[in-house]
């Protein structure tokens, strides 16, 4: 098996779409916009939602201290992810829009120097990003927005269509690899320290806020996408009507 990394859900499917890769693994956002922009492929199982996994960063010495505060600042986020979404609902959440902010758009690796140097006000941006820049004395406002926020997983819609046994054994092999971490974060934190260099600390912080449990697709989660994809469609983010139903892996074979 070969192990491929990218550094946003965007970039890891659209690999998935081009057949590069068989398996992925990213958050819901950017699954939308990737089938909204016509990807084919097929949710296989999802994390429970961790909407503190993400967050709007400001500087340690900012005088932003509220979402209203964030009017006619420069905001670096990712394009086309949850952190666009996020700071869409989070502005209207206080009555403002995004045209009441000037948007910067970067991927992390560039966004954390630009915030880091001063050269945007704020960071819209998910974890490990988010709390590696918290442990530097970093701030995340406060957010009432209550933007559901899960990592999915997915196949190639041919290898779940040809090869079920093999997508349900890989979601088997997930789900217990997510109760390993829940039961000894600590652990887990250690060995994603030597693999990303980003401190054993950060990471036990990074894992308590969230549940690695994996689960095959449930009602729950596919419901909470159609709705994310019904807004995004509402608000003019995509233009493209999306029925996640038709993208979710219903194998006999689970």
């Amino acid at each position: 098996m070969n192990w491929s990394e990218f550094n946003t859900g965007s970039s890891i499917l659209e690999a998935l779409n081009a057949g590069s890769i068989d398996f992925a693994g990213a958050g819901d956002i950017p699954s939308i916009f990737a089938l909204a922009k016509g990807s084919d492929f097929k949710f296989i199982a999802s994390e429970p939602s961790s909407p503190s996994s993400q967050g709007i960063l400001v500087g340690k010495d900012s005088q932003i201290k509220s979402l209203e505060d964030l009017k006619g600042k420069k905001v670096a986020f990712n394009k086309a992810s949850i952190s666009q979404y996020l700071l869409n609902q989070s502005l209207d959440s206080v009555g403002l829009a995004m045209n009441d902010v000037e948007p910067v758009y970067l991927n992390p690796p560039d966004a954390s120097v630009a915030f880091e140097r001063g050269e945007v006000d704020a960071w819209v941006v998910w974890d490990p990003y988010m709390t590696v820049s918290e442990s530097k004395g970093n701030t995340i406002l406060k957010n009432k927005a209550g933007v559901p926020y899960r990592t999915f997983y997915f196949s190639s819609s041919k290898l779940a269509n040809e090869h079920p046994e093999i997508v349900g054994k890989f979601v088997k092999h997930l789900a217990d690899a997510g109760k390993e971490i829940d039961q000894n974060p600590t652990k887990a934190a250690a060995l994603l320290q030597k693999e990303t260099n980003i401190p054993k600390k950060t990471w036990e912080k990074v894992l308590n806020r969230k549940t690695s449990d994996v689960n095959f697709m449930n009602e729950e989660a596919a419901q909470d996408l159609q709705a994310q994809a019904d807004n995004l469609l509402k608000i003019g983010l995509t233009e493209k009507a999306v029925n996640i139903d038709e993208y979710v892996w219903k194998s006999k074979d689970k």
